[in-house]
């Protein structure tokens, strides 16, 4: 069945519910005003990239990758280039004359996207050449990712695939039923040595071996609860997240989770909902919540740490731990600094361009945000 695009009407239903209508038309509430803060951290903008157009609401979708000494980007009428990270100076730009809807996948020489139309293209990253296509079962919305020589793409109705990364030839596919409404999205799949790991909008987990398909194991880790179809979505859109042997995983309007990778044992949930990308290190677990609120959970014990909640309203991005800091951005085009030890801001930048999509990538000194307006900024962080 035809997935539905929600994220609107769940807006919507929202607002109406608190009687902010006017002439018919639906208001959302404003952003949070900005905290004051006492900034101690500087973020000094090196240089710019336009990637093409500008990105849509679905942009979260075509977040830049990098690999090697490249960043790789797609915008949704069909471009991918590359960008020198020193530099930010273009490398290369092909334009596929399709509309791109998941992006963009990196590895062992390939640059990888998804279109609306359910092909995967692989272009070389040395230069753009298009190497292959491959056709898969209906809309990709999620980065292809690569490893082993195979590449692992997901429709949007719930099939995975296994490409060879050789010519794009199917090796494999297998496929977990869609609930007839769900977020419109998917997580990325993760690639752990030779197994890849899905979450799905059932709330299932699911681990298969990346040069076969075959199932390795298959949990479910959250239940749908609530009176209607809405109430009930518990789709599992953020990545999962390995972290020694342990895989962290969050729903929305379910759980974040941690689940033992051999065992499958469940170790601690906590009633965390959220559709964004999970960031790890090495003691915390950093989650910006469906309220965006900010939070550092105990990664042995799911415990919170610590929770910024002066951001309501400002449809943060996914968070990303570097350093001593957890960085998020939001719908203004703001990049907030926090203190991991105790969750305070300590600096915050405005980029050019709109709402920041995607999580920040860290990339050793340096952050590179993506903003609506089609601009990457790379951004490094000074004391």
């Amino acid at each position: 069945m035809k997935r539905i695009f929600i994220l609107f009407v769940l807006t919507s239903l929202v607002a109406c519910g608190s009687g902010l209508k006017r002439g018919g038309a639906v208001k959302e509430p404003p952003p949070a005003p900005l905290p004051k803060i006492e900034t101690s951290i500087k973020l000094d903008p090196d240089w710019s990239f336009d990637i093409g157009a500008d990105l849509d609401e679905g942009g979260q979708h075509l977040t830049p990758a990098v690999d090697a000494e490249q960043v790789y980007t797609a915008d949704p009428e069909g471009r991918v280039s590359a960008a020198g990270l020193s530099d930010g100076k273009r490398r290369w730009s092909t334009n596929l004359n399709t509309a791109i809807s998941g992006g963009v996948g990196a590895g062992e020489g390939l640059v990888l996207v998804g279109t609306s139309k359910g092909v995967v293209h692989a272009l070389d990253a040395r230069d753009g050449t298009n190497l292959w296509n491959s056709r898969v079962s209906s809309e990709v919305l999620t980065p292809p990712v690569t490893a082993k020589g195979m590449v692992v793409a997901r429709a949007g109705d719930g099939r995975i695939y296994g490409l060879s990364a050789v010519d794009g030839a199917p090796q494999w596919s297998f496929r977990r039923s869609v609930p007839s409404l769900s977020l419109r999205g998917a997580g990325t799949p993760s690639l752990y040595k030779q197994v890849v790991v899905l979450g799905f909008a059932s709330g299932k987990i699911v681990a298969a071996e990346v040069a076969t398909g075959r199932i390795i194991w298959d949990v479910n880790v959250t239940q749908p609860r609530g009176r209607n179809e809405v109430e009930r979505l518990v789709d599992i859109d953020a990545r999962p997240v390995l972290a020694g042997s342990v895989i962290y995983v969050a729903a929305y309007q379910g759980r974040v989770t941690a689940l033992a990778l051999g065992s499958r044992r469940i170790l601690w949930a906590r009633d965390v909902s959220t559709y964004n990308d999970l960031s790890v290190d090495e003691t915390n677990l950093y989650v910006t919540d469906e309220h965006d609120t900010v939070f550092a959970l105990d990664r042995l014990t799911g415990t919170t740490v610590w929770k910024q909640e002066s951001l309501t309203r400002r449809r943060l991005s996914p968070p990303t731990a570097k350093g001593d800091y957890v960085f998020v951005g939001d719908k203004e085009g703001y990049l907030h600094v926090l203190r991991k030890s105790d969750g305070n801001f300590v600096g915050r930048s405005r980029l050019k361009d709109g709402a920041v999509i995607g999580a920040p990538i860290a990339n050793g000194s340096q952050l590179l945000v993506l903003t609506q307006g089609g601009t990457l900024t790379s951004v490094t962080v000074n004391n």
